[in-house]
C-alpha cells in the first residue's frame, strides 16, 4: 500500500504510410480539451460547486490496480498519483493499492478508481463487447481518439450510470495483426477461403471473420505461432459436419509474437490490421468524484491526460519496435483497406449473412466510425 502526498516476386508493395504527427500529443490534446470539467469527466451532472484548491482540505481517493496488470501499470499508477498530488498542491491525493479489481467494489464504494479490463465490464454491461469487435479501428491512434472522446464517453457513461460507475480514460495496450504467407487482406475478398488460426478469446470475432469467407481454425494465444504453416481440421459452418483438411498459412498475432514465426520472412506479409483492440479502462465512482471540488475535478482530468500519454506511448513505442524489426527482417507491410471490411461486416455486404451481436449498437458504432478521419 502507498500514500502519495507528494509527487521478392510478390504483389505491389503496400502503400506508404502517411505522415500523422505525433500521436501521443494529439491524443494529450484531445483528451484534455474533453475532459477539463467534471461533467464531462463523468458524462453526469456535478455536485455542487464546493471550495477546493491549495490550500483547502487534503481529500484521498483509493486507486486500486490489479494484480495481474503488473509492475509497469502499477508505475503508471504511482507516476498518476504523484502528479495528482503536485499539480493539486496536496489538497487531491491518491492512495494506490494492488489487489482485486472488481466492478462490484467500484460501484459500492470500496474504491474511488480503478483499472478494469475491458472483458470486466462487458461482463456488467454488454455494451462494452462493442468495442473488441473486429475491424472497428483504423489503428490504435483511431481507437484511442475515439474512446477518449467526450460524445463517445458520454454515451457509455449514460448506458452505465444506474450502477454509479463512470469510464474516465480508455487506454490502448496492444492490437493484433496477421501474418500471411498466402495473402495481403485488403479488402474483404481477399478472406474469402483463407484458413486463418485465430485466437478463442471471442467467439463473435470468430464468427464475423467467417462471415467474410475465412475458414477460420481457433486455436490458444500460445499455440498460434507454432500453427504457421502446418495442417489442421477445418469444419465448415452451416450444419456441415465433414471437416477439412487445411494448411493454415495465415494466423493473428500480437506484436510480441511476430519474432516467433519460423517461416522465411521474405515470404511474408504483415498485414497491420489492428482488427481487434482491447481497451483498458480508467474506472471511477461517480459519487466520489462529484463530490470532489472543481479544483481537484480539473486537476483528475489533467492527470488522467498524463497516465494517457504515458501508458500508450509505451505500448506504442514497443508495438513499433517489433514491427519495425519484422519489416527489417523482411517482411511486407500491408495497410489493409479497414473501412471496406467493416462496412462487408456491419453494413451487410459481406459474403454471408451477418448475423451482428444482440449488442451491436449502430449509434455507438458511428460515433466511433466517425473518428477515422481524425486518426
Amino acid at each position: 500500500m502507498r500514500k502519495w502526498m507528494t509527487s521478392n516476386g510478390r504483389a505491389a508493395c503496400a502503400p506508404a504510410v502517411k505522415n500523422k504527427g505525433d500521436p501521443v500529443k494529439r491524443l494529450r490534446r484531445v483528451l484534455l480539451a474533453g475532459v477539463l470539467c467534471a461533467s464531462q469527466l463523468c458524462g453526469c451532472s456535478s455536485a455542487p460547486a464546493q471550495p477546493s484548491g491549495p490550500g483547502q482540505t487534503t481529500q484521498t481517493l483509493r486507486f486500486i490496480v490489479g494484480d495481474g496488470l503488473g509492475a509497469d501499470m502499477l508505475a503508471a499508477a504511482d507516476a498518476f498519483a504523484d502528479r495528482v498530488a503536485r499539480v493539486s498542491g496536496g489538497s487531491l491525493t491518491i492512495d494506490v493499492r494492488t489487489g482485486r479489481a472488481e466492478f462490484g467494489a467500484l460501484a459500492r464504494g470500496d474504491a474511488e478508481l480503478m483499472l478494469l479490463r475491458n472483458t470486466q465490464l462487458a461482463r456488467t454491461n454488454s455494451l462494452f463487447s462493442m468495442f473488441t469487435l473486429p475491424f472497428l479501428y483504423d489503428d490504435n491512434r483511431h481507437m484511442s481518439l475515439a474512446l477518449n472522446a467526450q460524445d463517445v464517453r458520454a454515451y457509455v457513461n449514460e448506458a452505465i450510470a444506474p450502477q454509479g460507475v463512470s469510464v474516465l480514460t480508455a487506454l490502448y495496450t496492444g492490437g493484433l495483426f496477421f501474418v500471411s504467407d498466402a495473402s495481403e487482406m485488403r479488402t474483404p475478398d481477399d478472406f474469402r477461403d483463407l484458413p486463418i488460426a485465430m485466437r478463442t478469446d471471442s467467439a463473435d470475432k470468430l464468427a464475423l471473420l467467417g462471415a467474410l469467407g475465412a475458414q477460420v481454425v481457433p486455436y490458444s494465444r500460445n499455440a498460434i505461432p507454432a500453427a504457421f504453416d502446418t495442417q489442421t481440421q477445418y469444419l465448415p459452418p452451416g450444419g456441415q459436419t465433414t471437416p477439412r483438411t487445411v494448411t493454415i498459412g495465415t494466423v493473428e498475432l500480437e506484436a510480441s509474437q511476430l519474432a516467433q514465426i519460423g517461416a522465411d520472412p521474405n515470404t511474408l506479409y504483415l498485414i497491420k490490421s489492428f482488427h481487434t483492440c482491447s481497451p483498458l479502462w480508467l474506472t471511477a465512482n461517480t459519487g466520489a468524484v462529484n463530490r470532489l471540488g472543481s479544483y481537484e475535478q480539473a486537476v483528475l482530468a489533467e492527470a488522467c491526460a498524463g497516465l494517457l500519454a504515458e501508458l500508450e506511448e509505451r505500448f506504442i513505442a514497443a508495438e513499433q519496435a517489433a514491427v519495425d524489426a519484422s519489416e527489417r527482417e523482411g517482411m511486407l507491410l500491408v495497410e489493409p483497406e479497414r473501412a471496406q471490411i467493416a462496412a462487408a461486416l456491419y453494413d451487410g455486404t459481406a459474403e454471408r449473412a451477418v448475423a451482428l451481436p444482440a449488442y451491436f449498437d449502430r449509434r455507438l458504432y458511428d460515433l466511433i466510425e466517425s473518428y477515422a478521419t481524425l486518426s
